[in-house]
């Protein structure tokens, strides 16, 4: 009797395949299911941190409107940027013309006051020709600062951090309230040293992990490629180019639509790769709530839009306005996961049905 015990015993010390193979699948469907949940947790995590990023952001745009008496425009329309540099700036000479020659006199001195407070200032009478070329922003010049503020992608970084440093941070413009940007435009010449002691503080700390480079390509139009600032030394297509405030790898934008603004077919297209010939490109645009005869009402028309692509890092199709209509409405897969400051719960998609256009 304990020899059968033994042996019986001794059988049943081992498992069948059958059973080693049913063990595997339950392994593997539970490694499947804690997977998806880890994926899905960490990009609710990533969210979560973009969308406390833009709250931020959020606190220094509205202290900007209380000490400016509005919020500063996008760069998408001239003529609210040279009256608001007007208002902010009341003393500040930007020669004289239309709307469009002033406009154009105001980002000379941007990209002069980009090359003097970064160090890249080239002084003389060609000064304001020869340091404002950025074909070649890497040169020994230092033009790697001499920034193009001229689209909303650097907004954010030029209203709310003003001019770099020689690391490209972002360090205030210059308290003179004549020469904020340290450029005297009917002289053609900086301002004096004593002058440029005295910077204006911030009102949004942007560090140099968090700035990274905007590169303007050709795909068959005016379009951009989104680059990191490492690979834009190699970046052969380069025309020009801009600092972004980056979160986790993208760019947030910032966008103050109004009823007087046109986004109409001006898109602005970023590239998931380097590589003009092979890129797939998203377009980054304001939302809207509806389309009224072809104009479209804004989400938070009286403030402000601030948009992150999301962990896929594509802002969407198309570049006409995307109109989002709550619950039964749709939203693109690549609209899906974008994170704004108008959506509380974070992406868009947890606000928005989702269907495929």
């Amino acid at each position: 009797m304990t020899t059968y015990r033994r042996n019986y015993a001794s059988q049943r010390a081992g498992f069948t395949l059958v059973e080693i193979l049913v063990v595997i699948v339950i392994i593997g469907l539970l490694a499947g299911m804690t997977t998806t949940v880890v994926v899905s947790a960490r990009r609710s995590v990533n969210a979560s941190v973009i969308s406390s990023q833009e709250a931020q952001l959020s606190i220094a745009l509205d202290e900007y409107k209380n000490r400016y008496g509005e919020y500063p425009p996008d760069f998408s329309d001239t003529e609210a940027v040279v009256r608001h540099v007007k208002k902010r700036w009341p003393r500040m000479d930007l020669g004289s013309g239309t709307t469009d020659q002033l406009f154009a006199n105001f980002m000379i001195m941007v990209r002069e006051g980009c090359a003097l407070s970064s160090g890249g200032y080239v002084s003389g009478d060609s000064a304001l020709s020869s340091a404002s070329s950025l074909d070649q922003p890497d040169s020994g010049t230092n033009f790697r600062h001499v920034w193009d503020f001229a689209n909303h992608a650097s907004a954010l970084i030029f209203w709310l951090g003003g001019l770099p440093n020689s690391d490209g941070v972002p360090c205030g413009f210059y308290a003179s309230p004549k020469y904020p940007l340290g450029i005297n435009y009917s002289k053609n010449e900086a301002i004096a040293r004593p002058e440029r002691a005295k910077r204006e503080k911030p009102l949004f700390l942007f560090d140099k992990k968090s700035i990274g480079a905007l590169a303007v390509a050709d795909f068959n139009g005016t379009s951009a490629c989104y680059v990191d600032s490492a690979i834009l030394k190699s970046n052969d297509v380069v025309k020009r180019y801009m600092p972004v405030y980056l979160q986790g790898g993208y760019p947030v934008l910032y966008f103050r639509p109004t009823s007087a603004s046109s986004y109409l077919d001006k898109g602005f297209a970023f590239a998931d790769s380097d590589d003009p010939t092979s890129a797939t490109l998203s377009f980054a645009v304001p939302y809207a709530r509806t389309m009224n005869n072809g104009a479209p009402e804004w989400y938070e028309e009286s403030r402000f839009q601030l948009v992150h692509p999301g962990a896929d890092g594509l802002f969407g199709d198309g570049v006409s306005p995307r109109v989002l209509q709550p619950k039964n409405g749709s939203i693109s897969l690549a609209d899906d996961d974008n994170v704004t400051n108008f959506v509380d719960s974070g992406t868009l998609v947890s606000e928005y049905q989702e269907t495929i256009n």
